[in-house]
């Protein structure tokens, strides 16, 4: 599994938007992120996830911020 995060996998095309539940319930079941918090593990900040977990569609918008 890439080491690389969520976002970083997103902007590279290398994961889409709609993968994100897979990543998160890789998180919760221990297989990935280990001693990360969830938002690290995506590679989001406090507030991109704060604003995701709000807003779910803000997730296009927190990958396009990285993206530039």
């Amino acid at each position: 599994m890439d080491k690389r995060s969520f976002i970083s996998l997103c902007v590279a095309g290398l994961a889409k938007p709609d993968e994100i539940d897979d990543y998160v319930e890789r998180w919760h079941a221990g297989q990935a992120g280990k001693g990360q918090e969830l938002s690290e593990y995506l590679g989001m900040s406090q507030q991109e996830y704060s604003d995701w977990v709000l807003n779910s569609g803000a997730l296009l918008q927190i990958i396009s911020a990285h993206n530039t």
